[in-house]
């Protein structure tokens, strides 16, 4: 690994056979050596920063060695294609590399949390891969996009619209829209104004990858213990789409009085704490069955 002078974001370059020459991992550590690692997959347009924001910190004072990892194409990790198209398959092979490095730190794999997209990435990873345990944040469902796409434009067809003319030219996109699609609360004009310079382009490949070609496989993710939280206030990823996610995998769903940007909203403690009771109940499965 290659360390940058702060000592909190490494680019993993060597560790072993990568499908991408860079990959960025942001961490912070907890005071104690065997703490459990847990591994942050962003969403749609962002990288590794979305979780740097508040949640590293947070994550690693409550025991936990919080990482993030940026998908190619996103935040330092690299963008092998000049066009940015890539597939499920290709932020899926990220996702291996980032766990692998991480487990050769920590001698233990981590919990994963997905964030939307990074649900479904996490989705796919598990359709392949068993996992220690995984949370399902405002996750896209197993289905895939095309009830979620139908949802919602039976319930805010307005929105969207504007949300496909978004993901189509999200150079266009505004602060006041990154505020009505990810927040429930006020934020401040300069935080918007940052998070938007952060955001990148997304593949179009990867929309039908999610909407049909590429799902995952709901049999082979529930060898995996899975925990599934959503946000009542979510315009993108609605109540019943939780619901649906969270009957698909067998377990009840968590709830945060949020928008679909959980770790950046006004109540971003809040949405902190309930992955962190989504954590614990994880690791309760773990020892039971080990026991």
């Amino acid at each position: 690994m290659e360390n940058n002078k702060n000592g909190f974001s490494t680019v993993v370059t060597g560790v072993h056979s990568m499908s991408i020459a860079r990959l960025e991992l942001i961490y912070r550590l907890a005071k104690q050596p065997d703490a459990v690692p847990v591994l942050f997959v962003h969403g749609i347009f962002s990288g590794a920063w979305i979780w740097e924001e508040h949640f590293l910190d947070w994550f690693a004072q409550h025991g936990y060695h919080a990482y993030s990892v940026s998908l190619r194409g996103h935040g330092n990790s690299s963008s092998p294609d000049p066009t940015g198209q890539y597939s499920l398959k290709d932020y899926t092979e990220d996702l291996k590399d980032a766990i692998q490095a991480i487990e050769q730190n920590h001698k233990q794999p981590p919990l994963l949390v997905g964030h939307s997209m990074g649900g479904m990435v996490v989705q796919r990873f598990l359709s392949q891969h068993i996992g220690r345990g995984a949370v399902l944040l405002c996750s896209i469902p197993p289905q895939g996009m095309m009830p979620l796409s139908i949802q919602s434009l039976w319930s805010n067809p307005v929105t969207a619209l504007e949300m496909s003319h978004t993901y189509m030219m999200p150079e266009l996109a505004t602060t006041g829209q990154l505020q009505r699609y990810m927040f429930s609360g006020p934020v401040e004009q300069q935080k918007l104004e940052k998070w938007l310079l952060h955001m990148v382009p997304e593949s179009q490949q990867l929309i039908w990858d999610m909407s049909w070609r590429d799902l995952p496989n709901p049999f082979e993710v529930s060898k995996t213990p899975i925990a599934v939280i959503g946000a009542t206030q979510d315009k993108l990823v609605p109540r019943m789409t939780v619901s649906l996610t969270a009957a698909t995998y067998g377990c009840k769903p968590y709830w945060v009085n949020s928008g679909h940007g959980v770790m950046l909203d006004h109540n971003w403690k809040d949405a902190a704490g309930v992955v962190v009771t989504a954590l614990a109940e994880l690791l309760a499965k773990e020892e039971s069955l080990s026991a």
